[in-house]
């Protein structure tokens, strides 16, 4: 099993000031958690920060202090009521690299009483810094033990990896041109992130293929299709024998023809099912490549209930006769706390509507058509592959300039936008609709729900799913 945490960039930032205030004295907060469990990891998700402040802290130096009870329990009251989770988070302002035996036996106590204080199902934790840079995790057990956190995550304008420990395998000669450009660092990096793409199509295929061939430790492949004759104008690793041929069988080949390191999932079933949209919940970034709304709906839910930042990309042509009258593309980054979708009006209500209905009773979606309340079902788009490859390069790149900053600007824009037939490239922010999920705090890094994301699923009992 794996622990992890996950905090937003903002929170942290804040977080780390309080902590490194120049006063060299170790200082502590809280934090209040919700959970994301599944069978191969625990990720704690940072909901709200809660300092200890002067007036509770009865004593503190450079490597000890002592905090009033009263403090502690009323955060994990806190926490009790609103069904989170407790993190005790200090400092060590002398360098110390990881938890000491003081701290050992302190939060042996401190967490004895949170099991007893907290009735929400899951772990509490603790967190210590010897610099804003260099934070270390663990969780506490029921039963007195506890575990190291495999990686504390933040998540915002940049995506930061802190790893317990740290990477220091060979990096393979393979990607020694990577390395001249961002360096073994980054490249070990990219050996132990997990990606998740949804759609193995024109643009799922270019992204997997660019991921493999960049180094990426894990990939989960979503798709529940099969290949047709008009796929092979676009998606890599295809050919004209493959028709009928699952398109996740056909990049899982592409995996196995390339060579690299790269550990290979796949569903084979839609996202749609909860069965697959649950296999996202461990991915450290998710690339959205379908083009149904539907879809895009489940990920812009997984961005905001789980801080997953989603990289959603789309090409539309417009041509009447053989004659290009546009050519559109664009890679949107979803984030906690930013606008999703539905703000950047890419998906509609009517539009997820019809597309779930389209799978699920086309019978009903006939009628409502009639009636005006879904929209028509769309005949299929036109597609070259010069188009979705180029934004499916550049959503990569986007992934790379996240982890890097390579780009210029401290703040990325959340959507970058192509006309191709002007030779256009235009970045953008909006701001996200409070009365939508993604501006309302009740549902930001909510974690696991019941129903999951809080969403009806459709019946997967008769389906046949592979992983």
């Amino acid at each position: 099993m794996r622990y992890t945490i996950t905090f937003l960039e903002r929170e942290y930032r804040w977080l780390t000031q309080h902590l490194f205030d120049g006063s060299n004295r170790e200082k502590a907060a809280y934090a209040l958690c919700r959970i994301a469990a599944s069978g191969e990891e625990n990720r704690l998700l940072v909901r709200k920060i809660i300092p200890v402040t002067a007036e509770d802290t009865l004593d503190s130096s450079e490597v000890h202090m002592k905090i009033r009870s009263i403090s502690f329990i009323r955060a994990m009251k806190e926490a009790n009521d609103s069904k989170q989770l407790f993190v005790f988070i200090h400092s060590h302002p002398r360098g110390f690299l990881r938890h000491s035996e003081k701290d050992d036996a302190e939060e042996s106590e401190l967490f004895r009483t949170a099991y007893l204080r907290i009735r929400t199902q899951g772990l509490h934790g603790s967190v210590v810094l010897s610099s804003p840079d260099h934070p270390v995790g663990r969780v506490w057990m029921e039963n007195g033990t506890h575990a190291e956190m495999d990686l504390v995550r933040v998540i915002g304008d940049r995506f930061k990896f802190h790893f317990s420990s740290a990477g220091s395998e060979p990096v393979p000669e393979f990607f020694d041109r990577q390395v001249r450009a961002f360096g073994e660092d980054v490249q070990r990096l990219l050996q132990r992130l997990h990606v998740a793409v949804v759609g193995a199509g024109g643009t799922g295929s270019a992204v997997i293929e660019q991921l493999i061939r960049l180094g990426v430790g894990k990939l989960t492949i979503i798709d529940g299709e099969r290949l047709e004759k008009s796929n092979v104008n676009r998606v890599y690793g295809s050919g004209t024998d493959d028709e009928g041929m699952e398109k996740i069988e056909i990049a899982r080949r592409s995996a196995a023809r390339i060579g690299l390191s790269t550990r290979m999932e796949i569903v084979n079933s839609p996202i749609s099912y909860r069965f697959s949209a649950s296999r996202l919940k461990t991915a450290d970034f998710i690339f959205g490549c379908t083009d149904d709304q539907l879809g895009r709906s489940i990920l812009s839910n997984m961005a905001i209930y789980y801080g997953i930042p989603v990289l959603d990309m789309g090409v539309r042509i417009d041509s009447q006769e053989g004659v290009i009258r546009s050519i559109e593309g664009r890679v949107t980054t979803l984030l906690p706390e930013k606008p999703c979708l539905y703000c950047w009006g890419k998906i509609t209500p009517k539009g997820v509507l019809r597309d779930s209905l389209a799978q699920t009773d086309p019978q009903q979606l006939q009628e409502l058509i009639r009636q005006g309340y879904a929209d028509e079902l769309e005949t299929p788009a036109p597609a070259v592959i010069p188009f979705t490859s180029a934004i499916a390069s550049f959503a990569v790149m986007e992934l790379l300039n996240r982890l890097t900053g390579f780009m210029e600007g401290d703040e990325p824009e959340q959507e970058v936008w192509f006309r191709f037939d002007w030779s256009v490239i235009k970045r953008r922010n909006h701001e996200p609709d409070e009365r939508c999920r993604c501006g309302n705090s009740y549902f930001i890094l909510r974690g696991d729900a019941d129903p999951f994301l809080d969403l009806t699923w459709r019946n997967e009992s008769n389906e046949k799913k592979k992983v």
